[in-house]
């Protein structure tokens, strides 16, 4: 399989490489390109930023990984911190899930990078290759929706509390309204007693009927400016429209006033008209060359071939006359020149060959005066269209303008009746201190003050009914009048199904993890084995469970001597034989029919003997294991592949 490297790594230009199935042994100095080339086909295996960076060569923008003739990936700079694959053109290893986290033990693999960084977690490696990893992104997620959902129910709780705390308080407040209606009464008998008539009253309530007809018709003139401000901008928007509109139709006239379609039309005639007179000539031209061609043809003796029965055949014998010789024209016998009809030949055919590049230009010609003329009749039935909405929106800016000048004329008819009724409120209240001269002032005092009573009351009431409306619009599900014992259960079995949800995705969560660690269980002792290693007799993934559930998982190896150890407390080197063990057995747990396995200078960690144990085994579980191995540049110069 032929890998093609353009701009990776430490490789500038276009670098080509043949892969063999089996064991492909990388071999080179130090800085020659080892883990270039290695990186190259992990890079089409992986979508993470970082990998996409280190990739592409450092003093180039573009670059490619082609491997065969499936898969490939370009890649370009965006900036100084960014390098993306084009998506279009990709076709990477996607097939595959985690064909990264499995088939690349490198110095940039995850397992390697978390063991060299004591960082390893058995749990994290299971959870990223099975699909616990999805399910514990749904639980996450619920899980926070669950929390958001009872701090929103928390709020809208609290809500309704201070809504109920103020229905008490509006519930009070009109029962003090009522004692307080109930005392104006008395007191209003009073001064009718002390003035010996209804005037003072009457005038008060006229006052106060005028003080309540000024405040709506007040409330009426807000609404009218609340109109006449629509309409404007409705009539500001469809006029600027219709300007917008009429430019584009003034542009398009003035750019096309000259050029019409019955001029392309024209244009296209003449052209249509010239290159079928051209065909006619050049068939007549191409007739002709074929005469000449054959005349050409027949005039030498290699030309026309007889049998040798011609002689004897009195029929044969005819049609040999009728030939003529050899450089005698066949139609008049005349004598006739090979050359010239050669020379002839030529000229009709390079004429033949003007014609039809004059042909070609001329249909070249007309392709473009096509194009022209679709684009014109698009951009008319565009224009067209657009003279339409322009007209449309000249309508409606004229409707509008009447209606915004209708509005404005209530408005100033609200604003005169509010100008008379506040001119009838000053003849009400002076006739009020007229009248209220003759009572009695404590009386007088005390019915002022027990109305402002009511008054801040009515005002307090208004506005608590407000917040109430404020508080309760804003509560999902919230019908008005239920009580909050109601909602509160209501709403906390919505949350009751939501943890149910996660309590069913923590089953399945564990139920994926728990079959994904039965399999490793399964494979990797017999793995450790056949790979030539012997210094644990056992090796087992254990798991940690806390109050019901699965609190972690470790990697527990046992000795000969009975002795068992957990991952942590092993050593770099034994932590990397078991890292490679795992990725080897989520191999054939996840990917079997992945085609590469790669590992890259870890191998030296391993004495050569083993390190042939483990690639030995390695052949059998992929179509191409690739090996990276270093070596002093006294004994190679450059990188070679070793099969």
């Amino acid at each position: 399989m032929k890998l093609e490297l353009q701009n990776i790594g430490g490789f500038t230009g276009v670098h080509t490489f043949e892969l063999k199935k089996g064991i492909n042994r990388i071999t080179a100095p130090n800085a020659m390109g080892k883990s270039s080339l290695l990186r190259g086909i992990e890079c089409l295996a992986s979508d993470d930023e970082g990998m996409l960076r280190d990739t592409l060569n450092a003093d180039n923008d573009t670059g490619y990984i082609k491997l065969g003739d499936e898969y490939v990936r370009h890649l370009r700079r965006v900036s100084d911190a960014i390098v993306q694959a084009d998506a279009a053109e990709d076709r990477t290893f996607s097939q595959w899930r985690n064909a990264e986290k499995i088939a690349f033990f490198t110095p940039k693999s995850r397992v390697v990078l978390e063991i060299d960084q004591n960082e390893f977690d058995v749990l994290r490696f299971v959870n990223s290759i099975s699909g616990a990893e999805i399910i514990e992104h749904d639980i996450r997620r619920k899980e926070s929706q669950l929390e958001e959902k009872k701090r929103e129910l928390e709020e809208y709780i609290e809500n309704l509390k201070s809504a109920q705390k103020l229905d008490a308080e509006i519930g009070s407040m009109r029962g003090e309204i009522q004692k307080l209606q109930g005392e104006v009464q008395k007191l209003e008998g009073e001064i009718e007693k002390e003035t010996g008539t209804r005037d003072l009253t009457k005038v008060g309530e006229d006052i106060a009927s005028k003080k309540q007809e000024i405040r709506d018709l007040e409330e009426r003139l807000r609404s009218r400016e609340g109109e006449v401000k629509r309409h404007q901008d409705q009539y500001e928007k469809a006029k600027t429209r219709y300007e917008r509109l009429n430019e584009d139709i003034i542009d398009f006239e003035e750019k096309f006033e000259e050029e019409g379609v019955e001029e392309l039309d024209s244009k296209l005639q003449i052209h249509a008209r010239r290159k079928k007179d051209m065909k006619t000539v050049k068939d007549l031209l191409d007739d002709l060359w074929s005469v000449v061609d054959k005349a050409y043809k027949i005039h030498s003796e290699e030309g026309r071939v007889l049998p040798d029965s011609v002689k004897d055949d009195p029929s044969l014998s005819r049609a040999d006359t009728l030939l003529g010789r050899p450089g005698n024209c066949p139609i008049c016998g005349s004598g006739a020149d090979r050359e010239a009809l050669d020379n002839r030949r030529k000229e009709l055919r390079e004429c033949i060959t003007d014609f039809a590049k004059a042909m070609r230009g001329e249909e070249e010609d007309i392709k473009v005066l096509k194009g022209d003329l679709d684009d014109l009749k698009r951009r008319k039935e565009d224009i067209t269209s657009k003279r339409r909405e322009r007209d449309k929106a000249k309508r409606e800016a004229s409707d509008l303008l009447k209606e915004l000048e209708d509005r404005k004329n209530l408005r100033d008819d609200v604003e005169n009746e509010i100008a008379e009724r506040a001119h009838d409120l000053e003849i009400l209240e002076q006739q009020y201190e007229d009248a209220a001269k003759t009572v009695k002032t404590e009386s007088r005092d005390r019915l002022n003050k027990v109305r402002e009573k009511i008054g801040g009351y009515e005002n307090e009431v208004r506005n608590n009914q407000k917040e109430i409306d404020r508080l309760t619009q804003e509560i999902p599900d919230y019908t008005i009048g239920e009580s909050l014992e109601d909602y509160a259960t209501k709403k906390r079995r919505a949350l009751d199904n939501l943890r149910s949800e996660i309590e069913e995705l923590k089953d399945e969560y564990e139920h994926e993890v728990f079959g994904a660690v039965d399999r490793f269980n399964k494979n990797i002792n017999e793995i450790y084995r056949k790979m030539g290693f012997t210094t644990f007799r056992k090796i087992e993934i254990v798991k940690e469970i806390v109050r019901g559930r699965l609190a972690s998982l470790d990697a527990v190896v046992e000795h000969e001597s009975g002795k068992t150890q957990s991952l942590s407390s092993l050593s770099k080197a034994e932590q990397l034989t078991l890292g490679l063990v795992f990725q080897i057995s989520a191999k054939e747990n996840y990917i079997p029919d992945f085609p590469f396995f790669v590992i890259d200078d870890n191998m030296n960690t391993f004495d050569p003997d083993r390190s042939d144990s483990i690639i030995g085994y390695l052949s059998d579980k992929a179509d191409y294991v690739l090996v990276s191995q270093p070596v002093p540049p006294s004994e190679q110069k450059e990188l070679v592949i070793k099969y």
